[in-house]
C-alpha cells in the first residue's frame, strides 16, 4: 500500500507540472492559427467583364491592412487597357472591439480593341489578386455605352495633286473635336522630296451641329515639290488622349486616339527645257509700282520713290526673286529692306526705292521684267512694269535765277540820271523847248524809277514764295544741313551738302564731310539698316562753320587794307 501510494504521488505532481506547459502550448498554436486565419487578403472586381471598345468600366483592388498607396503596380494593364488615374481610399474601422483596416483602389479601365484579354494578378506586399478575364466586344449587348468610338473627325483639302518642281501648294486639316481632350497634337503631313511648312495659326471655330457643340481647328500647310515623279504624301495624324469619366467610379480614364487624313499620290512634273530665267511656277503672279511723284520733271537732288510690289500666289518668301535695277549713272539709288507679308493665299513683296537725280538732263529710268511659268495653262509668261522718262531741271539749291533781281540794280535810271546833270550850266533869257524837254525828260526819269520799284518789289515775292516752297534757298548751306541731320531728314541733309559743296569746292573738309553724309545716307536706305549717330556728323558741320567764319573774317581784313597799301 505504501509503494502504491509512494507510485502515486509522484504521477500526480508530474500532471501538476505538465498541465500549464500543456496550457500554454495550446494558446501559443491558437494564437498561431488565429493569425493565419486574420492574414491579409486582397481582391480584384470588375464592375463588368463584357465590354466594348472603349467602353469604360471600373476595376476594383481592395485589401484589408493598411498599405502604402504606391504598392500597386498598374503597368501590366498597358498592353490591352487603357487606364486613369486610380482614386485610392483607406481607412481604420472598430467594431465590437476588433480592428478592422482596409485599403481600395478604383481604376477606370477601357479595352483598346476586340478580342479576350486577362487582367492579370497583382502582387501587393505579401498576398495577390486573382486575374480575371475581359470580353471585348464590337458593340456590348447590354448597359453599353452610346458611343464606343471618340466622336473626332479630322479631313483634308489640297489645291491639286500635279504640280511642278519647285510650286507650292495649299494643304488645309481641318479637325472636329465632340469630346474632352488633353494632350493633343497635329502631325504635319510628310513625303519624300516635300518641304512642309505651317502657314500662319491655327484657326478655331465652334459650330454647333445637331444640337451638340464642337471644337473645330483647322490648320493650313504650304508643301512644296523639290523633285520631280510620283512622291507619296503621307497625311496629317491627330494624336491626343480623349478624357472619360468612370461614371461614378472615382476615377477619370484618358483613351489615346490617333486619327490621321488619307494619304496621296502626287505628280511632279520637272521644269521644261525651253523655259528662260529664273524658275518661278505660281498660279498667279502679279507686279506693281507707284511713283512718288508722279510727274515727269523733278529737280537735281529731289528724292523719287519707286514702290514696286510683287505677288505670288501660293509661294515661299525663301523663292521670291531678287529685284536688282540696273540704273544710270546720273541718280543714285537707295534700296530699303524689303517687307514681306502673306495675303489671301499671296506671298506679298514690298519693295521702295530711293531715287536722287545728280544732274540736269534727260533721264531714263529702266523698266522691270519677271518671267514665270503659269502652272494652270503650262505656258511662260512675262510680268512687267515701265520705266519712266523724267526731266531733270537744275536743283533749287544751285539755281541762283530767283536771286538774280536781289542783287541785280537797275541800269536805265542811273544813265538818265547822269545825262540830266551833266550838262553846262548857261543862262538865257528866252528858254525856248528846254523847258519842255527838261520837264519830258524828268517824266521819264520819275516813270523809270516807279517801274523799277514795282519790279524791284515783285522780285520779292517770287523770292518769297520760292522760298516758302523750298526752304533750302534762304537758309545757309551749312545751317540747313545742321537743322536737317537734327530732323533726321537725310534727303534735306544731301540736298544742302551738294549747296555747300558747289559753293566750296576747294574747302579741305569737303571729303570728310561727303563721307559723314554718305554714312548716314547708307544707315538709312541701304538694304539693311544700321544704327546710326549723329553727333559726328553735327560736329564736323559744327567745325566746318567755324574755320568758315574765320577765313571770311580774315579776308574782310585785307581787302579792306589794300587800297590803303601802295602797289609797288
Amino acid at each position: 500500500m505504501n509503494m502504491m501510494k509512494n507510485n502515486y504521488t509522484p504521477r500526480s505532481g508530474y500532471n501538476k507540472r505538465i498541465l500549464p506547459f500543456l496550457w500554454r502550448l495550446l494558446a501559443i498554436v491558437a494564437l498561431t492559427q488565429a493569425s493565419f486565419v486574420s492574414a491579409a487578403q486582397a481582391v480584384a472586381t470588375v464592375s463588368k467583364n463584357i465590354v466594348a471598345v472603349n467602353e469604360v468600366f471600373q476595376l476594383t483592388i481592395s485589401i484589408d491592412d493598411n498599405v502604402n498607396t504606391s504598392a500597386l503596380d498598374l503597368s501590366p494593364l498597358e498592353e490591352h487597357f487603357s487606364y486613369g488615374r486610380p482614386s485610392v481610399s483607406s481607412g481604420t474601422t472598430m467594431i465590437n472591439g476588433a480592428v478592422t483596416r482596409s485599403t481600395e483602389w478604383r481604376v477606370a479601365l477601357a479595352a483598346k480593341e476586340i478580342g479576350e484579354f486577362t487582367i492579370p494578378s497583382f502582387r501587393i506586399g505579401a498576398t495577390t489578386t486573382e486575374p480575371i478575364t475581359i470580353t471585348s466586344l464590337k458593340s456590348s449587348n447590354a448597359n453599353s455605352q452610346s458611343t464606343a468610338q471618340p466622336d473626332i473627325t479630322v479631313d483634308h483639302d489640297i489645291d491639286k495633286n500635279q504640280l511642278y518642281v519647285g510650286e507650292s501648294i495649299r494643304y488645309t486639316v481641318r479637325i472636329r473635336i465632340g469630346e474632352q481632350m488633353s494632350k493633343a497634337t497635329l502631325i504635319a503631313p510628310s513625303g519624300d522630296g516635300l518641304d512642309v511648312k505651317q502657314i500662319g495659326d491655327d484657326r478655331q471655330a465652334e459650330p454647333v451641329l445637331n444640337g451638340r457643340r464642337y471644337l473645330v481647328i483647322t490648320r493650313d500647310y504650304q508643301i512644296t515639290a523639290s523633285k520631280p515623279g510620283t512622291i507619296l504624301l503621307r497625311g496629317a495624324e491627330f494624336r491626343g488622349n480623349v478624357v472619360k469619366s468612370g461614371r461614378g467610379f472615382g476615377s477619370t480614364l484618358r483613351i489615346p486616339v490617333e486619327k490621321q487624313t488619307d494619304n496621296l499620290e502626287l505628280t511632279i512634273k520637272d521644269k521644261p527645257a525651253s523655259y528662260q530665267g529664273l524658275w518661278l511656277p505660281t498660279q498667279d503672279l502679279q507686279l506693281e509700282q507707284q511713283w512718288q511723284p508722279d510727274n515727269l520733271e523733278i529737280r537735281v537732288g529731289d528724292p523719287l520713290t519707286r514702290t514696286i510690289t510683287l505677288r505670288i500666289k501660293n509661294a515661299e518668301q525663301s523663292s521670291m526673286p531678287n529685284l536688282a535695277l540696273q540704273y544710270p549713272d546720273k541718280v543714285k539709288v537707295y534700296n530699303e529692306k524689303p517687307v514681306y507679308s502673306t495675303v489671301n493665299g499671296y506671298t506679298v513683296m514690298t519693295l521702295k526705292q530711293v531715287i536722287l537725280p545728280r544732274e540736269r538732263g534727260e533721264l531714263e529710268l529702266p523698266p522691270l521684267s519677271i518671267n514665270w511659268w503659269n502652272t494652270e495653262t503650262s505656258q511662260q509668261e512675262t510680268s512687267q512694269v515701265d520705266g519712266l522718262a523724267i526731266t531733270v531741271l537744275p536743283g533749287d539749291n544751285i539755281n541762283n535765277s530767283l536771286n538774280l533781281p536781289l542783287r541785280s540794280e537797275p541800269s536805265s535810271a542811273t544813265p538818265i540820271a547822269k545825262e540830266t546833270g551833266a550838262g553846262n550850266i548857261q543862262v538865257v533869257n528866252d528858254s525856248g523847248y528846254w523847258p519842255w524837254l527838261t520837264a519830258l525828260f524828268a517824266g521819264l526819269w520819275l516813270i523809270t524809277t516807279i517801274l523799277w520799284l514795282k519790279a524791284r518789289a515783285a522780285s520779292r515775292q517770287i523770292v518769297a514764295a520760292a522760298a516758302m516752297k523750298q526752304p533750302v534757298m534762304n537758309v545757309a548751306p551749312l545751317a540747313g544741313m545742321k537743322q536737317a541731320v537734327k530732323d533726321n531728314s537725310p534727303i534735306k541733309v544731301q540736298a544742302y551738302y551738294r549747296q555747300w559743296s558747289q559753293n566750296n569746292p576747294d574747302n579741305p573738309q569737303q571729303e570728310q564731310l561727303r563721307q559723314a553724309v554718305h554714312a548716314m545716307m547708307t544707315a538709312h536706305f541701304s538694304k539693311q539698316p544700321e544704327k546710326w549717330d549723329s553727333a559726328k556728323l553735327l560736329q564736323l558741320i559744327q567745325s566746318i562753320g567755324q574755320s568758315e567764319k574765320t577765313t571770311t573774317k580774315n579776308s574782310t581784313t585785307t581787302s579792306a587794307l589794300a587800297p590803303l597799301v601802295p602797289e609797288k
